[in-house]
């Protein structure tokens, strides 16, 4: 009898509920699901499976990311000159930074690339760079400063005909977040950045697969 008692306890088991492991994989498989499939926000899905945002927010992350690099993939063999902006502008070594910073404002642009007396590139000069260099220096010391000695030199630029995975390697590789775009007289014909890579490689606009686009292309030193 005792016998038959434990083979039903054990029967009864089986029928319960998922083991500990089991149960966690069913709510990734949810969340996935949801998080695919439906416009729920993480605190939705997480009232949905009975999990933690936190949990939650993990495992769309990885899922995030996944799409990303996923998406990179598919759209490898896109030409980088079909979604660079040809919207660039430029200033000579001997302009000043105070010129840059004018200019940028007056054009609306985040970067502006510095040429030399032949008008080759020379090198980028961006907001991030304004806001960076007056945080250390005097403003009108820092505004005096000529290009020459301030902008990021060399430039890293890439060809028109590179693809996209080709471009986002030398980002990866050079912890850039801008990409200038330069013929084959050297001259700059167009600018990419990590935000024109992100929305081309996310065409369903899945919440979140923009920024972890942004995230896998620039690590690191944000230029």
């Amino acid at each position: 009898m005792k016998s038959n008692n434990s083979n039903n306890s054990s029967n009864s088991n089986n029928s319960g509920t998922l083991p500990h492991g089991g149960e966690i994989l069913r709510k990734r498989e949810v969340v996935t699901s949801l998080y695919r499939y439906s416009d729920l926000s993480i605190r939705n899905i997480a009232q949905q499976v009975d999990m933690s945002i936190h949990e939650v927010q993990s495992i769309t992350d990885d899922l995030a990311k996944s799409d990303a690099l996923q998406t990179i993939v598919e759209q490898r063999t896109t030409r980088i000159e079909n979604l660079m902006s040809t919207n660039v502008i430029s200033l000579d070594i001997s302009k000043t930074v105070g010129d840059a910073a004018a200019l940028m404002t007056e054009k609306k642009v985040g970067s502006v690339i510095v040429t030399k007396d032949d008008g080759k590139p020379f090198g980028i000069i961006t907001e991030r760079d304004l806001v960076r260099g007056l945080a250390k220096r005097e403003e009108l010391y820092f505004r005096a400063t000529l290009l020459e000695s301030f902008a990021s030199h060399p430039l890293i630029t890439t060809k028109p005909t590179a693809t996209v995975e080709e471009a986002a390697e030398v980002m990866f590789k050079n912890k850039i977040r801008r990409l200038p775009i330069v013929n084959e007289y050297g001259l700059v014909v167009g600018i990419v950045t990590v935000t024109d890579l992100a929305m081309h490689l996310s065409p369903t606009r899945r919440p979140g697969l923009t920024q972890s686009v942004l995230r896998a292309i620039s690590r690191g030193r944000n230029v």
